[in-house]
């Protein structure tokens, strides 16, 4: 965590580019390699968003869209495990949530964009399709066997009334969002 050349060796080695965000995350916002990190990610033109817990912090300052949870002192003086990370992982959530919805991989409050790749996210499938859609499992199975377990394309289906094939095509002129494809 001291080594600021070390924190630009770390981030050069995921070679990161201009089209790339990068997310840097200290309570104090002074972390010698999270610095490293930062100005690395700012040389190689990548937008830099820095989060913090104290007001002025360098990561802060230094990037491109700057943070502050202001949490004030913590209740165990150095324990940032606390208010800061608990803060720090409250944003996250948040972030992450916002990035999903933009990215077409919710409809409604359903994370709808999951890869079944096990005997659980199957499940898990069935039981979104079928909730999305008002479709029985049995019926939400039969189409998503049909789309490879693809749920948005089972929705879109079931939803509309189609095949699996127009329900992919409706999709792709939506640019992934089940929403759009349903309105369309």
């Amino acid at each position: 965590e001291d080594d600021i050349v070390q924190g630009a060796a770390d981030l050069h080695s995921v070679n990161v580019m201009a089209n790339d965000v990068v997310l840097l995350i200290a309570a104090s916002g002074a972390t010698p390699y999270v610095l490293g990190a930062l100005r690395a990610a700012r040389a190689a033109g990548a937008l830099t968003i820095g989060l913090a817990n104290n007001t002025d912090a360098p990561i802060a300052l230094e990037a491109e869209i700057g943070i502050t949870l202001d949490t004030g002192a913590e209740i165990i003086s150095g324990s940032t495990r606390l208010k800061a990370g608990t803060s720090q992982k409250i944003a996250l959530n948040s972030f992450s949530s916002a990035l999903m919805v933009r990215l077409n991989k919710v409809y409604g409050n359903l994370m709808v964009d999951l890869k079944a790749t096990n005997a659980k996210l199957v499940r898990r499938a069935i039981r979104l399709t079928s909730f999305a859609t008002g479709a029985d499992e049995e019926a939400a199975r039969a189409v998503l066997e049909q789309c490879d377990f693809h749920v948005k394309t089972a929705i879109v289906a079931l939803s509309k009334q189609t095949g699996v094939e127009e329900a992919r095509a409706l999709l792709e002129t939506a640019r992934g969002s089940v929403r759009q494809a349903l309105a369309g």
